[in-house]
């Protein structure tokens, strides 16, 4: 009798497990966005002069500057900016990195985050060496330095059982986003401000 009672039992006691686990892990992520947002630090800086709350329309003239300084360029698909990161005289990456962006705006047209892809400039299908999960260590650095602060943690996404590298300081998030493919690694930096009520 006890087994049957037992047997009966056991899927639901399986559940509630499973939602009581999954559960520690969105607290974990909730309790470091409400403990950074708690610190009132604003981190509204970007790059290249781009900040989070500025307006579309300010957003296009920083590009269209920076554009006409051969800064940056346009993406080949001509749906992101152009930007070849930087490197030093003694710097050990292999190839030249690009980076392409292109800002989020909510509907008042103010700049909530920034959509970001890292890939190598000599990325070939055949070399493995410049494919996307030998930069992802590279990208994980190069955020870290620019944006001091936090490390990333992993956090699962309850829809496709991945995890996301996040990054939170204060109202900023830096999401790593999963591979998707063999090229590009894509992230997002978003304002929590604008995110959360």
């Amino acid at each position: 009798m006890k087994n049957l009672v037992f047997t009966r039992i056991k899927p639901f006691l399986f559940c509630l497990i499973t939602l009581i686990i999954s559960s520690c892990y969105e607290s974990e992520y909730s309790q470091l966005v409400k403990e950074e947002l708690g610190k009132e630090t604003v981190n509204d800086s970007l790059f290249l002069g781009l900040k989070f709350g500025i307006k579309k329309q300010d957003f296009f003239d920083k590009c269209w500057e920076l554009n006409n300084k051969r800064i940056i360029g346009h993406s080949a698909s001509n749906n992101f900016v152009k930007y070849q990161l930087p490197t030093k005289k003694k710097d050990s990456t292999v190839s030249d990195i690009n980076m392409l962006f292109y800002g989020i705006f909510n509907e008042e047209k103010i700049m909530t985050g920034m959509d970001l892809k890292f890939y190598y400039e000599s990325w070939a299908l055949w070399n493995k060496f410049y494919h996307a999960d030998q930069l992802l260590p590279v990208i994980k650095d190069s955020l870290l330095h620019w944006y001091p602060g936090n490390d990333f943690v992993l956090v699962p996404i309850k829809k496709n059982q991945k995890k996301v590298l996040v990054k939170i300081d204060g109202n900023r998030r830096i999401i790593i986003e999963p591979l998707e493919n063999n090229k590009e690694i894509n992230a997002r930096i978003d304002d929590l401000r604008y995110i959360i009520d």
